[in-house]
């Protein structure tokens, strides 16, 4: 069994992790604050993913090719979590091919533990299906962003 396989299949056995997570906005305003609250407690909103900081174009974004700024979101800082990228005007990026974010079964949030988990269950998976020249691909990437998906936005108001 190849790590491909391994790594879906683990994740078939639990539910959608995108229902875990929470909608992210459909429009952020294109000076991309550093957290959006939308509504919630200050500190409970999504916040600046530093691996697609917009404060840092052009260096920045590597994962999401097409991204001008990314934020991450988790309820707690273990268990699943889910990045949501934008344009360079705000927009939702809603195609994973095109720099959209993805859901991830571990978040990135939380100690040195729950970093080597993000890694191990997200970004290995991640460089398996779709960064390896071993592999077809278009067809493992789609395996992954079907796994992995954008999600749906909300059209609320940051604040």
């Amino acid at each position: 069994m190849n790590v491909l396989s391994r790594s879906l299949e683990s994740e078939t056995e639990e539910s959608d992790a995108s229902d875990r997570v929470l909608k992210p906005l459909c429009q952020v305003p294109s000076i991309f604050p550093r957290q959006l609250n939308e509504g919630w407690v200050v500190g409970e909103g999504w916040v600046v993913d530093e691996a697609c900081d917009p404060l840092k174009q052009p260096k920045t974004c590597d994962y999401h090719k097409g991204a001008y700024g990314c934020y991450r979101f988790a309820y707690s800082n273990t268990g699943s979590g889910a990045q949501a990228c934008y344009d360079k005007n705000g927009n939702f990026i809603s195609d994973p091919w095109k720099g959209g974010g993805t859901v991830d079964q571990e978040t990135l949030s939380g100690d040195l533990i729950q970093s080597a988990r993000h890694v191990a269950c997200d970004v290995v998976s991640y460089y398996s299906c779709c960064q390896t020249f071993f592999s077809l691909q278009p067809y493992t990437c789609n395996l992954y962003y079907e796994k992995r998906p954008t999600g749906q936005c909300e059209n609320k108001t940051a604040i």
